[in-house]
């Protein structure tokens, strides 16, 4: 039997040459999912939402506008409460103004993907660095993190603001424990956790407190009030723009369609806790449901962590009751963002607000797998026939849990499993001090066992990453049938500026597609063109629109809703489509075709429209004249009403001598805050429960009434954004006061 215990810290420097070959690894790694799909990491919602986002963000910077509200984004464009627009935000400003003047869109999310991959990597090894992790494990640590299979097909495939929060989290630890042990100041980790509050996804918010929460409990089990002081202090700063970024949306929550306060469970996207055991995989399918289910399984390696989970058979569980005793401050700060992770990536499908839970499985690989590198390098490695036969039984067990859920692939996952294996035998063996290789007559003396093991770990990643991604893209054919493949949504958004212009000439100023096919613009690529478009993305909704009109899908509208369109409205005896002020209709060949059909043979075109263009997927009608810019006047019960100004955040109109109240409604999506200026004027039950409505009084001479918008909560976000700057910035120049006058 071999063994090694390690006991005392291992402290060596960070060089170029760790991070030149961190940077180098993870870089050859993320390209080898081109190979076999090159758009793949321009999927899903990164071509219908985050690109076009960016796009509107940049244009609006340019114009000297933040992004707060669209008027004319109906049921959507409330910017400032649902979060994730980066009003707040100098990183989303920088990576807007990017893609703002990009001409190649797929260039740009592939170039801007693999850096934050690489972003990842360096925090996590910079982190394991901290903690005192041996550099071979921490090297591998950080050319590792970045693949874990959440992180690499939901983020970097298609979530790209999960992928930019879990890869700033482990700088964000980082930087907290110098800022609490190094006596360091506060501006850079407040720099970096402001930008995961302020980017706006909420599980980097979680992480980011939970963090700040073990460490802060850490520091008080130790009596260490000094750290104690600081962290409250960082978290008074914190908090204040955790306020800013999400009150707003909680303010309007009652109206959308994210109203719900209860805990349910669906099993959607809720792994289950046995898809551990064959987490080692990079081929395991977890039998929980999404929107790629297959047969009860969703063929996607959400619940890979890594290869190097297996080396926990060979741990040297002796001295794992003194690495506890002599690592609690370190041990407390990990357990309480790995219990929060665990428990939401484990628990029901939605609490409250909160969906998705497998989105927690970026932090939970991550967390896990530090602590397998902290807990070897402390511990060691045992090598024997019994820990060999350990392995074994974990491989066997996965193994067949795998299989079991995907039995066509036995042979493959067999020989992949096979080679994990006998690679992390290898390097148990190595890493317990074993010296010599000998088969039959050949001998092999290990004289670096540190490079060894890197070259193993190097090897094995790529090979892993290529059987992972051999059959990526490919959907029906026979490679698909025998192996089954990852089937990703990709709706052909061309990849050039100029091309998405050019689909935008045939449409002209509102326009609404009623369809699921992607042969079309989609989502927020409308933000790139000239035309508005209620079609563009919105995590939220406006539920009384939804549920009339528009659907719970994020961009999507069905067809069979086009007779919505042009049935009266009861109480106005307008059709819908004039009261949305839409002037161009885009229907899908799907669903009710008849509808479709009838359009391209010139039947049933409604008076006043035209068909001006169709193919084998959608007819596009248009008005022959227009009614008018969306968020102005739909109807008012007095007819004489003028309009006389129109603009996103308020509408003015004059409204003439009258002997009654009178009503008047506006093609704006009813979100609070719109009050009226004038004449006694209010706000009544929106039309249709979502279309603004005011009332306004009898009078005897001619009035003017303004519609003004203010998001809830706008001034209030300001005013705590300020003070979050204002307060680290003083709190920082404080402390070089009084190390100045100290020195004095």
């Amino acid at each position: 039997m071999i063994m090694m215990n390690k006991h005392k810290q291992n402290e060596w420097p960070i060089t170029f040459k760790n991070v030149g070959l961190i940077t180098l690894v993870i870089v050859g790694l993320s390209l080898i999912p081109l190979i076999f799909f090159h758009r793949f990491y321009f999927l899903d919602d990164t071509q219908r939402g985050a690109i076009g986002q960016w796009y509107e963000v940049g244009k609006l910077l340019s114009q000297g506008h933040l992004p707060i509200f669209n008027a004319a984004a109906q049921g959507s464009g409330n910017y400032l409460a649902e979060g994730q627009w980066g009003t707040f935000s100098p990183l989303v400003w920088l990576i807007a103004f990017t893609v703002y003047h990009s001409s190649n869109f797929v260039i740009f999310s592939t170039v801007f993907k693999i850096i934050l991959l690489v972003v990842l990597g360096l925090g996590a090894f910079f982190l394991a660095h901290s903690m005192h992790v041996d550099k071979k494990y921490a090297i591998i640590y950080g050319f590792i993190t970045p693949f874990v299979g959440f992180t690499l097909f939901a983020g970097a495939a298609s979530w790209v603001t999960d992928l930019m929060v879990s890869a700033l989290f482990p700088w964000f630890w980082w930087a907290l424990r110098r800022f609490l042990e190094k006596n360091t100041g506060p501006i850079l980790v407040f720099l970096i956790g402001y930008s995961i509050i302020t980017i706006g996804y909420v599980f980097g918010t979680i992480m980011l407190i939970m963090t700040m929460l073990g460490s802060l409990i850490a520091f008080i089990m130790n009596k260490h009030w000094q750290s104690v002081k600081k962290t409250v202090l960082l978290g008074v700063s914190l908090a204040a723009a955790t306020i800013a970024v999400y009150l707003p949306g909680i303010a309007i929550a009652t109206v959308t369609l994210r109203n719900t306060s209860g805990i349910f469970n669906n099993n959607f996207l809720s792994p289950n806790l046995s898809d551990l055991l064959f987490s080692f995989s990079p081929v395991g399918y977890s039998e929980m449901n999404s929107w790629w289910t297959a047969g009860g399984v969703t063929y996607m390696p959400f619940m890979y962590i890594g290869w190097p989970l297996l080396l926990i058979a060979f741990l040297n569980f002796k001295a794992i009751r003194s690495f506890i005793n002599n690592h609690k401050t370190d041990l407390i700060q990990w357990v309480v963002p790995f219990l929060i992770a665990f428990l939401l990536l484990f628990g029901p499908d939605s609490v409250g607000p909160l969906r998705f839970p497998v989105r927690m499985m970026a932090y939970f690989g991550q967390l896990l797998l530090l602590m397998l590198v902290m807990v070897i390098s402390q511990v060691g490695l045992t090598f024997n026939k019994a820990r060999i036969w350990f392995l074994t039984s974990i491989v066997l067990l996965g193994t067949y849990l795998e299989v079991s859920n995907t039995p066509a692939r036995l042979k493959s996952v067999l020989v992949i499993n096979l080679i994990i294996g006998l690679v992390i035998i290898a390097i148990a063996y190595i890493s317990s001090g074993g010296k010599k290789f000998q088969y039959k007559n050949y001998r092999f003396n290990i004289k670096k066992p540190a490079i060894t093991i890197l070259s193993l770990a190097i090897v094995i990643s790529f090979f892993l990453m290529i059987v992972q991604q051999r059959t990526i893209g490919r959907q029906r054919d026979s490679i698909q049938q025998q192996h089954i493949t990852y089937r990703y949504v990709d709706y052909d958004m061309p990849a050039k500026k100029a091309d998405i212009l050019n689909m935008a000439k045939k449409y002209k100023g509102n326009t609404v597609v009623l369809g699921n096919s992607s042969h079309i613009i989609m989502g927020n690529d409308w933000y790139v063109t000239d035309n508005d478009s209620m079609n563009v993305y919105t995590p939220v909704g406006f539920k009384k629109f939804s549920d009339d009109f528009r659907g719970g899908d994020p961009t999507r509208i069905p067809v069979k809703h086009y007779n919505k369109l042009f049935t009266l409205d009861k109480t106005t005896q307008l059709p819908l489509v004039d009261l949305l002020k839409i002037d161009t209709i885009a229907v899908g060949n799907e669903d009710d075709k008849k509808i479709y059909q009838n359009l391209i043979h010139r039947k049933n075109v409604p008076n006043g429209w035209r068909l001006t263009s169709y193919n084998r997927d959608f007819a596009v009608i248009q008005r022959n004249v227009s009614v008018g810019q969306v968020g102005s006047v739909a109807w008012s019960s007095l007819n004489s009403i003028k309009q006389v100004a129109n603009n996103n955040y308020q509408v003015k109109i004059y409204v003439p001598a009258h002997d009654k109240n009178e009503k008047v409604v506006f093609s704006r999506t009813a979100w609070p805050g719109y009050h009226v200026i004038g004449h006694s004027a209010k706000l009544i039950t929106p039309l249709r429960g979502y279309l603004t409505q005011i009332e306004v009084p009898a009078s005897h001479v001619t009035k003017t009434i303004t519609l003004r918008f203010e998001p809830p909560m706008l001034k209030p976000a300001f005013v705590l954004v300020v003070f979050s700057v204002v307060f680290t910035l003083s709190w920082s120049l404080i402390r070089m006061l009084i190390k100045v006058v100290g020195r004095n």
